[in-house]
């Protein structure tokens, strides 16, 4: 049998109190940062804003990175090709809304960042462009219209 010496059983156990107290910190940093962004939500907004444009292809990837699926199930799920999709991960990448959280083999898993729930993002995307929030099109939503500047 194969035992561990108390000694060793101890310092396990630090060791987790340790990660335990990072996560914890890490876990504070976000609040903290969220609380942030919210009280200048509006300026923030107007950056996402921005990012989206008028790209309902680029806001329909988006809410399909849902943290399951790599660029081919995106691009099956959505009904599109992958070379439509790849060029707008790389671009929601760059621009800080989306990450790579896994990559198995040639298979990269993408997902939204936590700014995703702070700002209320993909609730924004679906109202603006009449999406489900896995970024397919819902028959039942009312696609807002852009308001014609009056001279």
């Amino acid at each position: 049998m194969n035992r561990k010496k108390p000694d060793e059983e101890g310092r396990y156990q630090q060791i987790l109190n340790r990660l335990a107290h990072i996560e914890h910190k890490v876990d504070s940093i976000d609040e903290t940062n969220a609380f942030a962004l919210r009280a200048d939500a509006k300026r923030h907004f107007e950056e996402v804003k921005k990012i989206f444009r008028n790209s309902s292809r680029r806001a329909q990837v988006y809410l399909a990175a849902d943290g399951s699926r790599g660029v081919q199930e995106i691009a099956q799920h959505l009904g599109m090709k992958t070379p439509n999709v790849s060029p707008e991960l790389k671009t929601l990448k760059a621009e800080g809304l989306l990450e790579i959280i896994d990559a198995t083999g040639r298979r990269d898993i993408w997902a939204k960042k936590s700014i995703d729930r702070t700002l209320r993002i993909s609730k924004y995307l679906c109202d603006e462009y009449g999406l489900r929030s896995d970024g397919r099109l819902d028959p039942g939503a009312k696609k807002k219209k852009k308001k014609k500047k009056q001279k």
